[in-house]
């Protein structure tokens, strides 16, 4: 929820910037106000000038050597496909990333092959929830973005996971 008000408060944002940006029509009202009215191509115009924020939702974390999703694993993906859906109506363009990650065990090679695996079971869960295939790209970073540092199975959980990025203008 807390990642959707994000959303929320950058397409606010990016909705005032737009706001900011309107001509005035000549003459004023008949209670003295003066008409705001801004063009089709001003929007895009402003859009296209609004820098991309990203917001990260909700993280998915897996078991030791897997890659399958759990049933929490599910709920968090359902809830993040709600907040990319609710963005993805208010902006112009935004892309998914999903970023695979590992423990430092394992092999480099290994952990990179795993966090790619982890990374597209989340990527098709989205897609089988109706986010676009186009809309997603994944990345392996394997062990070489760890959340923790210490070598205690709490350290290890934490840094099996999936992180979810949303870039929205």
């Amino acid at each position: 929820m807390k990642n959707l008000l994000k959303v929320v408060l950058v397409l606010t944002i990016a909705a005032g910037l737009s706001a900011c940006h309107k001509n005035v029509k000549d003459g004023a009202n008949a209670d003295g106000t003066t008409e705001m009215v801004l063009t089709e191509s001003e929007i895009e115009s402003v859009t296209a000038n609004v820098p991309t924020q990203e917001v990260t939702l909700g993280t998915v974390h897996f078991a030791l050597d897997k890659y399958d999703l759990s049933a929490d694993a599910r709920k968090i993906v359902e809830a993040n496909v709600k907040a990319i859906k609710a963005a993805a109506s208010a902006v112009s363009t935004y892309q998914v990333t999903i970023e695979g990650n590992c423990d430092d065990r394992g092999t480099t090679s290994y952990n990179i092959a795993l966090g790619q695996k982890r990374a597209d079971e989340v990527k098709a869960y989205y897609v089988r929830l109706g986010i676009p295939a186009d809309k997603i790209a994944t990345v392996s970073y394997g062990e070489e973005k760890p959340v923790c540092y210490e070598a205690t199975q709490e350290c290890w959980t934490k840094n099996r996971r999936a992180d979810t990025l949303l870039s929205a203008n």
